[in-house]
């Protein structure tokens, strides 16, 4: 009954994302963009047509923050260790892998290009932190793990990779810009760390965890 309901709220997800790149279209193609545009509440006047986007971007940010606060309560349920019949030790917290699937909500970074192009705004781009929520699925798979000394070296070698990784990324872009930065103008150069930032921190999260489980299962064969 579980697993229905997870796949259910998955399906929900990718549903609402559909109905939100849907109505950004209609909004752009048959509205004259008038929701995409920012808003000044103190000349605006509704229109029907102006109802799809709105209706879609609240019912998506509705769903995600119900998704995300029952993440959250799932976490403080479940993610205190407990203690294995072998005599008090610790074991990994059991994590459903359809929280996996709030990696998509990463997608919705990409409405930072038309966001960008019409009105030069940047904070799109922020959602592409949550292509790191897709490492959920290798947490869930190592769900009620024994947290032994090998389990937890591996991890600490799983975090140090993910977090050099990260460092030589922001390294690099950082030489780049420094060196070619001169040709290009501010608002670009503050554009490239707008979409690499969100996208190396996500990069991080995603290895923390999938570090872990391809240690462990190397372990094991």
């Amino acid at each position: 009954m579980k697993q229905k309901k997870n796949v259910a709220k998955g399906i929900g997800l990718v549903v609402f994302l559909i109905l939100e790149f849907a109505a950004v279209g209609y909004d752009a193609l048959f509205n004259e963009s008038r929701i995409i545009h920012p808003i000044d509440f103190a000349t605006y006047q509704f229109r029907p047509t102006d109802a799809p986007l709105l209706l879609a971007t609240l019912m998506l940010v509705i769903y995600v923050v119900c998704l995300a606060f029952s993440a959250v309560i799932l976490g403080l349920r479940k993610g205190k260790t407990g203690e294995g019949a072998d005599g008090g030790q610790r074991i990994t917290r059991k994590l459903n892998p359809a929280y996996g699937w709030l990696g998509i909500t990463g997608f919705l970074g990409f409405l930072g290009i038309p966001v960008y192009l019409m009105e030069q705004h940047v904070w799109p781009f922020f959602f592409f932190i949550f292509f790191g929520f897709f490492g959920f699925f290798y947490e869930a798979k190592m769900s009620e793990t024994l947290m032994d000394e090998c389990f937890l070296e591996e991890k600490r070698r799983a975090q140090l990779t993910a977090y050099k990784t990260g460092f030589g990324l922001f390294w690099i872009v950082t030489w780049v810009i420094a060196v070619v930065g001169n040709r290009f103008s501010t608002d670009v150069i503050a554009l490239i760390f707008s979409i690499s930032s969100p996208l190396i921190i996500a990069l991080v999260m995603f290895l923390n965890h999938y570090l872990v489980y391809k240690y462990d299962t190397e372990e094991v064969n």
